[in-house]
């Protein structure tokens, strides 16, 4: 399964080359589309801790987000 991600920054928060690096180190890749960035999920429990990382790597740098899964 793979769960996307598509990020909204802010011009008041941080850089959006400094959260495309986190986002890279955190294991997603580019994506061309709806959303900017992917990455492969193997279950739900998975999709728990994607999340959660995805919530605590946005943290503070006033970015909105929004993910979604796809088989």
């Amino acid at each position: 399964m793979k769960l996307y991600l598509k990020i909204y920054f802010s011009s008041e928060g941080a850089s959006t080359m400094d959260v495309i690096k986190k986002a890279e180190k955190m294991g997603f890749g580019p994506n061309v589309g709806d959303y900017d960035f992917v990455i492969e999920i193997g279950s739900p429990e998975e999709y728990s801790e994607v999340t959660e990382k995805i919530h605590k790597l946005l943290k503070g740098t006033k970015c909105m987000y929004k993910v979604s899964t796809r088989p």
